[in-house]
């Protein structure tokens, strides 16, 4: 295929530009300060209430911010994959890297995330799940920590991992042409990004109480899980983890009450 395009994430990693992983790191930076500056904003239009159409837009976009400063470091193996792809002409890179349609298979990842995090967030706050990490919260913190463990040693876990950790396969196997077959692509890669990661941001939402602690924490090991050598070792080690912290949390619950 000419000049071969690499499989793994961490060999795609390696060969980015100066001037795109200094544009990365810039929208990173700018996600995370703007998700830092609007914290307290954010945990305001989470308060039980019936949330305007403005209140859901700006909860939206603030939402959006987060998902990028978390979510694009992890996601880079892929996107740099569809862009690479995009140079072939009869499996010879011929052609410029083509940026409109990869920002087109960008674009529905990080909208079907949004949406998925604006779902669970109003969902949890309906249910009095947010917020200060004590008393009956204390249980359902517990909870969706073990259930976050048991849900990375599930063989659906292990499948959508496998998705998110081979890109050239991924795209290879899901490739459409033109825009639409792009915008295409991003949806199916967001839902199996969302199958694999799901938990993980209910663990934050519940347990970490949106702490930028937390988000950094979770981002870290996101990215980890996505890009290392052993992707299904670790994700179980993982989960593992998280059912020992939940059984913590459940003595301390059992403590409290």
């Amino acid at each position: 295929m000419g000049e071969a395009v690499p499989a793994e994430p961490t060999a795609l990693l390696r060969r980015v530009t100066i001037p795109v992983a200094a544009a990365v790191v810039l929208v990173v930076a700018a996600a995370w300060y703007a998700t830092w500056t609007s914290a307290d904003f954010l945990m305001a239009l989470m308060a039980p209430s019936i949330p305007t159409s403005t209140n859901l837009a700006l909860f939206f976009a603030l939402l959006l911010a987060m998902m990028v400063a978390m979510m694009l470091p992890s996601a880079m193996p892929m996107i740099l994959a569809f862009r690479e792809l995009t140079r072939l002409e009869g499996g010879r890179p011929t052609k410029r890297a083509d940026n409109a349609a990869t920002a087109l298979f960008l674009m529905p990842y990080f909208l079907v995330w949004g949406a998925f995090g604006v779902a669970a967030l109003l969902a949890l706050s309906a249910l009095g799940l947010l917020g200060s990490v004590m008393g009956p919260v204390l249980l359902a913190s517990a909870a969706t920590l073990v259930v976050a463990g048991l849900w990375q040693l599930t063989r659906t876990k292990e499948v959508c991992l496998t998705s998110c950790t081979s890109p050239m396969s991924f795209i290879m196997r899901h490739w459409r042409s033109g825009s639409i077959g792009a915008m295409r692509m991003g949806f199916r890669h967001s839902l199996y990004c969302i199958g694999c990661c799901w938990l993980f941001m209910l663990v934050l939402f519940v347990s970490g109480a949106m702490s930028l602690v937390w988000m950094g924490a979770i981002s870290l090991v996101i990215f980890a899980e996505k890009t290392g050598a052993r992707p299904v070792l670790f994700s179980r080690a993982i989960g593992v983890g998280l059912m020992l912290l939940g059984g913590l949390v459940s003595i301390q619950a059992l403590g409290v009450f």
